[in-house]
C-alpha cells in the first residue's frame, strides 16, 4: 500500500513540474510580431489609404461604357445561377 501512495505522490509532483514548465510570463518574440507581415502587405497594396477618410464626391470614370455594359450583363445573367453537375459522382466501395 505504501508503494502505491509513493507512486501517486511522485506522479503528482512530476505533473506539477511539467505544468510549471508550460507557464509563460510574457509574450515571445513570435507572439509580439504576430500579424505584422499581413498588416504590412495590406498597407503596401492599398492604392489610396486615405480614401475612407476623404471619399470622393465624383462618380468613378475609369471604365468605358462597353466594358461596363458587359460587366452588367454578365452580372444579371450569370450571378446567382450555379452551374449544374453534368455527371453524378459515383463512389464504389468494396468492389
Amino acid at each position: 500500500m505504501r508503494a502505491r501512495h509513493y507512486v501517486i505522490g511522485l506522479s503528482c509532483i512530476m505533473q506539477s513540474l511539467l505544468f510549471a514548465g508550460c507557464d509563460t510570463t510574457g509574450m515571445t518574440r513570435t507572439e509580439e510580431d504576430f500579424g505584422n507581415s499581413v498588416r504590412h502587405m495590406v498597407r503596401m497594396q492599398t492604392y489610396n489609404p486615405d480614401a475612407a477618410l476623404r471619399p470622393s464626391t465624383e462618380p468613378p470614370t475609369e471604365m468605358d461604357a462597353e466594358r461596363a455594359g458587359v460587366v452588367l450583363e454578365t452580372y444579371r445573367t450569370e450571378v446567382g445561377k450555379p452551374s449544374e453537375v453534368a455527371k453524378p459522382l459515383v463512389i464504389n466501395v468494396g468492389q
